[in-house]
C-alpha cells in the first residue's frame, strides 16, 4: 500500500508547481508507462492505495499509473529532425499533447514557446506516451528568436493570412526540402513570434472559420511525410 507520504507526493503532481519541484511526472496508462521506460520510478494500482480514484486526474481512473522522471533532450535532438515544429504560446494540454503524438508519427521534433506543461497529465496523455520519445525542448521567446534567426533553415509559418501560399502536395517546396522550420500559433491570438517566415496556409471550406491547430499541424505534416517518403 501507498504511504500518506507518497499519496501526498502523487497529489503534487497535478501541478506544476509540484512538478518542478519534485522533477517528477505522474504517468497514467500502461501504454504511457510503456514509453517513459526506464524513467520510471514506480507504479501503483487501484489496490495500492483506497484513494486510487483521487490521486489520477481521468473521469475514468486507469487500470495503472506511476512516477516517472522527465526526458532531456538536447538541442542536437531537435536539429536532428527534418522538421522542426515551433509551437508559439500553445496553452491547451490535448492540442499539445496531440501534436507531440503527430510529431512522433512523422518524424519532426518541436521547440515549446511559452506552452503549457509537457508534463501536464493530460499532454502525456493526449501523447500517448510519446512525450518521452518525441524531441522537444522549452525555449523562451527571446532565445527562441535569437536561435530562429541564425539558424539556417527555410521558416514557415502556418497561418491563413494575406500573402500566404496554399500548400499544395503538387508544388510546394515547403514539402520537399531537406530540413524546415514550421512555426504554430494558438487559434485564438496566432503567432506572437515576430520572426519573418513564407506564410502558408491550408485551404478549406469558407464557412469554417479555421482549423483546429492540431489538426492543421496533422495536415502539413502528413503532406510532408508522404511527399519524402514515397
Amino acid at each position: 500500500m501507498l504511504s500518506q507520504k507518497q499519496e501526498k507526493l502523487i497529489k503534487s503532481l497535478h501541478t506544476n508547481k509540484g512538478r518542478n519541484e519534485t522533477n517528477l511526472w505522474l504517468v497514467e496508462g500502461a501504454k504511457c508507462l510503456e514509453l517513459a521506460g526506464s524513467a520510471v520510478q514506480f507504479k501503483f494500482g487501484p489496490k495500492d492505495s483506497h484513494h486510487f480514484a483521487q490521486l489520477t486526474t481521468t473521469d475514468t481512473p486507469p487500470t495503472i499509473a506511476g512516477l516517472a522522471i522527465p526526458p532531456k533532450f538536447q538541442l542536437d535532438d531537435i536539429t536532428a529532425r527534418r522538421t522542426i515544429l515551433v509551437l508559439d504560446h500553445l496553452q491547451d494540454p490535448g492540442n499539445v499533447g496531440t501534436i507531440i503524438r503527430l510529431a512522433g508519427a512523422f518524424d519532426a521534433s518541436l521547440i515549446l514557446c511559452e506552452c503549457v506543461d509537457p508534463g501536464n497529465p493530460k499532454v502525456i496523455r493526449s501523447s500517448a506516451g510519446l512525450v518521452f520519445a518525441t524531441p522537444w525542448i522549452p525555449l523562451p521567446p527571446r532565445i527562441a528568436l535569437k536561435w530562429l534567426s541564425e539558424v539556417n533553415y527555410p521558416i514557415y509559418r502556418l497561418e491563413n493570412k494575406a500573402g500566404a501560399k496554399e500548400l499544395n502536395i503538387r508544388t510546394h517546396k515547403f514539402l520537399s526540402a531537406d530540413k524546415i522550420i514550421i512555426i504554430v500559433g494558438s487559434e485564438g491570438q496566432g503567432i506572437k513570434l515576430k520572426i519573418p517566415g513564407q506564410r502558408v496556409a491550408i485551404k478549406h471550406n469558407p464557412t469554417v472559420d479555421s482549423l483546429n491547430v492540431a489538426a492543421a499541424v496533422a495536415i502539413a505534416l502528413f503532406l510532408r511525410y508522404q511527399k519524402n517518403n514515397k
